[in-house]
């Protein structure tokens, strides 16, 4: 297939995947179930096919206007009042993937980037940037965010509820 038809044809899949996940009421079901129902067509026809680097760009472009729409001036009258747990949490997960990804290293498992990038916190799409521009492994990259997102949606309201006892 052509870059433009296998653009149109994966758009199609994602777009069923993401009505079906939504309907079914999958946590965050639209892409979810887009991504999923993209994962089985490229595994059933063998396909190496990725977006073309525009159209990631243009996704990249869409996600920030996404994200900074959420923005409101409120926000940095809060943020004094949230800075310690925020910095707090930033150390402790970049830390700790720090520590994960020497160990990994260490037993051969995989190199310091691919490691590090790996266990991050972060936006997949911008860590897989990153690992572009730093020449680590992006499938394996892909592979941890990709479980990690999947594993925090699905985990996310069962470990909600249980974790709002202790409010």
């Amino acid at each position: 297939m052509g870059n433009i038809t296998s653009l149109i044809v994966y758009l199609f899949v994602g777009l069923i995947g993401g009505l079906i996940g939504q309907k079914l009421k999958f946590p965050a079901g639209a892409m979810i179930g887009a991504m999923l129902a993209v994962i089985i067509l490229k595994l059933t026809m063998k396909s190496e096919w990725e977006l073309p680097k525009n159209i990631v760009f243009l996704l990249q472009i869409l996600v920030g206007v996404m994200v900074g729409s959420t923005f409101h001036p409120s926000l940095l009258a809060t943020f004094h009042k949230i800075i310690i747990p925020v910095v707090t949490s930033c150390v402790i997960l970049v830390a700790t993937g720090v520590l994960i990804a020497i160990l990994f290293t260490k037993l051969g498992i995989l190199d310091i980037g691919t490691g590090y990038l790996g266990t991050s916190p972060g936006a997949m799409t911008v860590l897989l940037v990153l690992g572009l521009e730093n020449s680590v492994n992006t499938t394996v990259l892909t592979c941890f965010h990709l479980f990690r997102v999947i594993f925090v949606i699905l985990t996310a309201p069962i470990l909600l509820k249980f974790i709002s006892h202790f409010q």
